[in-house]
């Protein structure tokens, strides 16, 4: 099984006789940061890796070269690791697994920016169901004639059968995690062949 990065790293710090207070200044991260993050106890923003891997005088891909923990169907993925793609001006999708199209359902996580109050907000629906669950910001939901304010916290299930939307209405950034079942990328090619039918399934992530 790869080492967990932070392992690596503690590895790599030791066999330079660089002590934890020593790496604290090289990086301007604290020693109780750098010490949890080696036992794998919080995570980390890849521009405090890239001091780590300067400071210990390797290359950033180096220090990421560590396999997802996969085991019996168990599959980590690292905060460091999601593929993101910003798929509007105002939106950035992270993904949560690194087979998603394998999933009966999907899980993303999307940072929205702001949303120009000129824009027009249009609601689609298709087959399923959808969770949300609000983790930063504000977001307005809107479906079919209602729209709801869901806070930090919150959450919401509900038949995707009925139009629907999100938009983020306020002037701070938020961040939501939302689940889809059935996950619309088992059938992607269909989704790519079918036109609008398709974009139907994408409607929040694509059209604000």
């Amino acid at each position: 099984m790869a080492q967990g990065i932070g392992q690596r790293i503690k590895n790599m710090r030791k066999a330079k006789n660089l002590t934890l207070k020593q790496l604290s200044e090289m990086t301007e991260l604290s020693s109780g940061f750098l010490s949890q993050f080696e036992r794998g106890m919080t995570n980390i923003a890849i521009d405090s890796l890239n001091r780590i891997a300067v400071a210990l005088g390797v290359t950033l891909d180096s220090l990421l070269k560590v396999k997802n923990t996969e085991v019996d169907g168990i599959e980590v993925i690292r905060s460091y690791e999601r593929e993101s793609t910003q798929i509007s001006p105002q939106i950035i999708q992270y993904m949560l697994n690194a087979h998603p199209e394998k999933l009966s359902f999907l899980p993303r996580i999307f940072r929205l920016l702001p949303l120009h109050q000129k824009q027009t907000i249009e609601l689609y629906a298709h087959e399923g169901q959808e969770f949300i669950y609000v983790l930063e910001g504000a977001i307005t939901l809107y479906i079919e004639d209602n729209a709801t304010i869901l806070y930090p916290g919150d959450s919401v299930q509900f038949d995707s059968t009925s139009r629907h939307n999100w938009a983020n209405l306020s002037p701070l950034p938020a961040i939501i995690l939302t689940v889809s079942s059935p996950n619309p990328l088992m059938h992607v090619d269909d989704i790519l062949q079918n036109g609008d039918e398709g974009n139907n399934i994408w409607s929040e992530a694509n059209t604000l």
